[in-house]
């Protein structure tokens, strides 16, 4: 059995009636339990969509992570060839 879902009802009690915190940026509305059936998930690419609409994420590094990871990086090559270099040639 399966049970069909009337869009154009979800679409109209999307939003909540609560009020949002006070922290939150000017003109963001929480969803409401209706609302959030307007979320949907492509299998194949693992992709997020609200209302049929593609949602942008991204997973990139700011500079301060990319930073981090290439010293921490050179300092493991580093001690790498230092502790090769002692055991080979001998402390």
């Amino acid at each position: 059995m399966r049970l069909e879902t009337d869009f154009p009802d979800h679409r109209n009690g999307r939003f909540s009636r609560e009020p949002v915190p006070s922290h939150w940026p000017r003109n963001v509305r929480q969803l409401s339990l209706k609302g959030s059936a307007l979320f949907g998930i492509n299998e194949e690419t693992g992709n997020l969509y609200w209302d049929g609409k593609l949602i942008q994420t991204s997973n990139r590094l700011g500079n301060f992570e990319r930073g981090l990871g290439i010293v921490l990086t050179t300092a493991i090559v580093v001690m790498a060839i230092l502790d090769a270099a002692g055991f080979f040639f001998g402390r």
